[in-house]
Order: C-alpha cells, then sequence, then structure tokens
C-alpha cells in the first residue's frame, strides 16, 4: 500500500505562519488551519451527502421497529351508533294466529344500536414474518455500507483537491522565490550599469522577464484561492471562510513500487454493498416462499352493546348487555392462480441478475487497480526523471549566476537558465501532484482510502 510522506509538524507550523503572513487577513477574520485529515473529518462531519446517508441508516432502524410491532400483540377499540330511521321488515310463518302456512310481515329491533369494545389479536405463526423481520435488520447493514462508501467518496474528492491545492501553493511560494532571486539579479545589473560593466538592455530584459513573472504569479493566486473555494465547497464549508492549508507535499522518501503491488480490490465496499444485496434478495425470495405455508393468529374481543328506542333509554342503564369471545384464526393457502409461483420465478431471476452485477463489478474493480498501479508507474517513472532534471537545472542556473557575476556570462544565459530551472520546476509539480493522484487512486481501487488517510 502506498504510505504518504510523513508531514514534519514544526515545519507544517511554520509554512502555516508563512502562509499567513503572505495571504493577510482582514481585520476581525480568524483564518481555519486545515491539514489533509482535518478537511477529510471536517467533509465528513458537514457534508449534506453524508447526512442524507446517516438519515438512511436512522431510517432503516425505524422500518426494523415498524416491521417487528407487526409480531407484537395488537389492542384496538372501537364504539359504533346506529340510528335504525326505520327498521327492516322480515316475513315469518304466521305462527301467532295459528296460520303457520301463511307469512306474517314484522320488525325486530329498536331504533337506536350502539357497542363499545376492545380487540386483541396476537400473531402466532407466521413464517414470512421473521423472515421480513431478518430483511429488514439487514437492510439497516446494507444503508450503513452505502454511509461508509459515501463518506469514502466525499473524501476522496476532498483530498483530490486539497492535493491540487498544495501544489498551486508549493508552485507560487517557488514563483515567489524566483522573483526573489530576478530582484537580487536586477539589483546587481543596476550596479553594472552604473559602472558601465553591464547594459541597459540587460537590465530591460531582466525587468520584462520580471514583469512576466509577476503576471504568472498574480494569475497563480488566482488560481489557488480558486482551488480553495473548490475545496471548501466539497468540505461543506462556508466559502466566505479563510482559510490555509498546513500540510506540505514533498518528493522525499518515495516508497518502493514493489512493495505496493498486491491487489485488494476484492474487499472493496462496493463488493460488500452487492454482497449485501444478494443476501436481501435471497431473503426475498425465502419470504415468497414462505408464503405457501399456513399463518396462525389468536384473538379474542369484548363488547358492551346498548338497544333502546331512544337516548333517555340508553342512559337509564337497564338496556345494556355485554358480551366476549376468544379464538384461533388459521389462513392455509390453496391456490393463487400461480401468483406465488411466479413471484418465485421473478425473485430467481433477480438474484441470477444480482450474480452478474458482481462478476462485471469484480471486472471493472480488476480494471480500475490494474489502471491505476499502471498509471501509478508513469507517474513514479516521471517524478525521478523530472527530479533528476531539476536538480541539474539548479546546477546550470547557479553556474550561470557565478558566470555572470565574474562578467563572463550575459544576462541572456542566466535568463535562459532560469526559464530553464521554472520550466523544469512546473513540469517537477506536475507530475508530483500525478504521482500523489495516482497513488490516491490506487488506494481507492484497493477500498484503503479512509486507512490511506488517517495514517
Amino acid at each position: 500500500m502506498i504510505t504518504p510522506d510523513i508531514y514534519h509538524r514544526t515545519f507544517s507550523r511554520l509554512a502555516g505562519v508563512v502562509l499567513l503572513l503572505l495571504l493577510g487577513t482582514p481585520a476581525g477574520w480568524s483564518q481555519e488551519a486545515l491539514s489533509l485529515q482535518g478537511s477529510v473529518q471536517f467533509a465528513i462531519q458537514n457534508n449534506p451527502q453524508v447526512h442524507k446517508a446517516a438519515m438512511e441508516v436512522r431510517k432503516g432502524e425505524q422500518l426494523v421497529k415498524e416491521y417487528l410491532s407487526a409480531g407484537l400483540p395488537q389492542l384496538n377499540g372501537s364504539s359504533n351508533l346506529t340510528v335504525n330511521i326505520k327498521l327492516p321488515t322480515q316475513l315469518i310463518p304466521d305462527f301467532f294466529n295459528g296460520r303457520p302456512d301463511e307469512l306474517l310481515p314484522v320488525q325486530f329491533g329498536t331504533a337506536l344500536n350502539t357497542s363499545t369494545g376492545v380487540e386483541l389479536s396476537q400473531l402466532v405463526y407466521d413464517h414470512a414474518f421473521w423472515l421480513g423481520v431478518k430483511a429488514t435488520q439487514q437492510l439497516g447493514a446494507f444503508n450503513r455500507l452505502l454511509e461508509v462508501k459515501t463518506q469514502e467518496d466525499v473524501a476522496y474528492n476532498v483530498v483530490k483537491i486539497y492535493m491540487q491545492a498544495q501544489i498551486l501553493g508549493k508552485q507560487r511560494g517557488i514563483l515567489q522565490a524566483n522573483i526573489g532571486q530576478l530582484d537580487g539579479l536586477l539589483r546587481a545589473t543596476e550596479l553594472q550599469v552604473q559602472q558601465g560593466f553591464a547594459k541597459k538592455l540587460d537590465l530591460d530584459q531582466l525587468r520584462v522577464n520580471r514583469s512576466t513573472l509577476q503576471t504568472q504569479l498574480q494569475n497563480l493566486e488566482l488560481q489557488y484561492e480558486q482551488s480553495l473555494r473548490a475545496l471548501k465547497y466539497a468540505m461543506a464549508m462556508p466559502l466566505e471562510t479563510p482559510v490555509v492549508l498546513v500540510d506540505t507535499l514533498t518528493d522525499e522518501q518515495l516508497p518502493d513500487l514493489i512493495s505496493i503491488t498486491e491487489p485488494n480490490y476484492r474487499n472493496k465496499i462496493d463488493i460488500a454493498i452487492l454482497d449485501q444485496q444478494t443476501e436481501l434478495l435471497q431473503l426475498q425470495y425465502k419470504r415468497t416462499q414462505s408464503e405457501f405455508l399456513p399463518t396462525a393468529r389468536l384473538f379474542g374481543n369484548y363488547t358492551v352493546q346498548g338497544q333502546a328506542n331512544s337516548f333517555s333509554q340508553l342512559g337509564n342503564g337497564q338496556q345494556w348487555f355485554d358480551f366476549a369471545y376468544v379464538g384461533l384464526n388459521v389462513r392455509i393457502p390453496i391456490f393463487d392462480g400461480f401468483r406465488k409461483n411466479a413471484r418465485l420465478q421473478q425473485d430467481q431471476i433477480a438474484l441470477a441478475q444480482q450474480g452478474k452485477d458482481r462478476e462485471l463489478a469484480l471486472q471493472g474493480l480488476e480494471f480500475q487497480y490494474s489502471n491505476a498501479f499502471l498509471q501509478l508507474q508513469t507517474s513514479y517513472n516521471n517524478l525521478l526523471s523530472q527530479r533528476d532534471n531539476r536538480r541539474m537545472a539548479e546546477e546550470v542556473y547557479t553556474v550561470a549566476q557565478k558566470r555572470f557575476a565574474e562578467g563572463v556570462a550575459s544576462v541572456t544565459e542566466v535568463l535562459s537558465a532560469e526559464t530553464a530551472r521554472r520550466e523544469v520546476q512546473t513540469n517537477f509539480l506536475a507530475a508530483l501532484l500525478q504521482y500523489r493522484w495516482a497513488s490516491l487512486d490506487l488506494e481507492y481501487a484497493n477500498g484503503k482510502l479512509l486507512q490511506f488517510i488517517n495514517q
């Protein structure tokens, strides 16, 4: 696994102080000192996408409670009042007059009927219910995996922007140092012109070069500020908050590529998410199968009923009667028009599709890992080459300065060496950024991004 450079804490603090002095701070404002880990932690704590994922976890916990409630005792009360405006008529044999062969119309009942009661029921056996409980618990684990995945994606974005801002900050510091060196050369050349040892054309060339560098520095300042705003946006930090980066990039002690070649992408959280989905689909298949089994439920009821022809009769308490009952309800599925069989076929197809999705995901992760490692090798070799070029360019520039001070070299030679050195410095920083990004991509492909950041 690629490990990031160990940042020296003392140097980081000094770098932060220097940046504070360079950038300046409006009165009444305090700057946020952002380390790489601190930026990631802030993003994870404040990014709305992470908040939404955490809310989904909490919602899943409540879903489990909701589903479990169906297996607890259910108690319901009911009350109703019926006013019979006209009683129904029934035809019965006329036993009253001794003519049973004839039908006599009669009306039964009272004008008012009211009842109040409670009913208690308890699930005794339902295999589908317990499989559903297990599925909702698995759904909670699935949502927690999605939360970690969201945190990983947010962290990846923040780290990538942070590294880019680091490179721009380092490039700005180098450009400022180059301008400082050029200013020293300008002062020396001005003295040589006054003493007749140099031409005014040499001085003009230096001034033009300094003006070009100053313009580049101004543009770099804008790019750096833009990268800081992008970082704050990715962190969900208010854009108006002044910040300063305290971690610096270094090319010292680059790791040996042989020690980081072991792939580990099969442990990536994307695979864990797919495996969790597979478990959910398997539970759904078993739940559909369980619908062929009978279910049983106990129930009991107690009701008080009142009957009268007026409200005053109901109020005297003489017209009220109660009754109660208990029972067991057993439901046995017999035939549903092959509905459950069709659902079983759908569940089987969904499981087969999930297997193909996992197969495709593994192929994609293998490609992502191999591509990231090849990119790391390329950027690593390029970085080593650019580091050698930087060393040689520094030596050439030092020799040119010495020759100019001894009067055996022209300003053009010094400017040419300075331009070449600046180009090499820019190329080196670009190679360093590509190497850091490739390292990040490799850890992301291996599912070790959060561990990579927290080292």
